[in-house]
């Protein structure tokens, strides 16, 4: 896209985990603590597995629980009590995050070249400076939008993130590109009017990225790199 020249966008929203970062949170420790929580509040089960993703739990919990009638405030209080134990469980191994491959290399260029780096993720805001901190990689981010239910601001793959974060940014979302590694990084991009490219970290990522429609998927961030011409 630019080989040398003007970069023809002015900012780049990247996903967190998997994408700028390898991560050592153990996702499938957050899929059986969610389990165990909504079958104590009564959920059907039979409509929940350990193959769906967190996102898609907790957004079949809330519809459940609506459904059945609880309160606002009630599904509130069970919302703030995932984000709880969610919170711990992300920081229980944070020290041993590492940077992407590619990823210092890629923020480096890209701040060279002006263009303003975001960060959107579904971790808390904690849990993404420290991480960011620690992967050697903070000092290139200029803004983040993370989960954060105090804010307002509903988590991706709501496009509403994507506005908030390009506005952060102080750019129009279609002056931005988004990057990431799943199916919610590419439907967030869609929904918002972002061009997307997708990060294939491992297989599953893959498999996520082709079944939603993606059609531009690197295999790393220095693939990506060369493919929008940042030499």
């Amino acid at each position: 896209m630019s080989r040398g020249g003007k970069i023809p966008f002015k900012a780049v929203m990247f996903d967190l985990d998997g994408t700028l970062i390898i991560s050592a949170i153990d996702f499938m420790r957050f899929r059986a603590r969610l389990m165990e929580y909504i079958e104590a509040k009564g959920a059907d089960m039979d409509g929940y597995s350990m193959e769906d993703t967190s996102v898609s739990l907790i957004s079949k919990f809330t519809k459940e629980m609506e459904r059945k009638g609880a309160e606002s405030r009630t599904i509130d209080a069970y919302l703030d009590e995932i984000d709880a134990f969610i919170d711990e469980i992300e920081l229980d191994n944070i020290m041993e995050t590492m940077p992407a491959p590619g990823a210092e290399a890629l923020l480096r260029r890209l701040k060279r070249g002006g263009v303003k780096i975001g960060v959107l993720t579904r971790g808390s805001p904690t849990y993404a400076r420290k991480a960011l901190h620690i992967s050697g990689l903070e000092g290139y981010i200029d803004e983040i939008v993370a989960r954060d239910r105090g804010s307002g601001i509903p988590p991706k793959p709501d496009p509403e993130s994507a506005f908030a974060l390009a506005k952060k940014l102080n750019v129009r979302a279609e002056e931005s590109i988004m990057v990431g590694d799943f199916s919610i990084d590419f439907m967030c991009a869609r929904d918002s009017g972002i061009r997307f490219y997708g990060i294939a970290s491992d297989e599953e990522s893959r498999k996520s990225l082709m079944e939603c429609g993606c059609e531009d998927i690197s295999s790393d961030l220095d693939e990506f790199r060369k493919k929008v011409g940042l030499s």
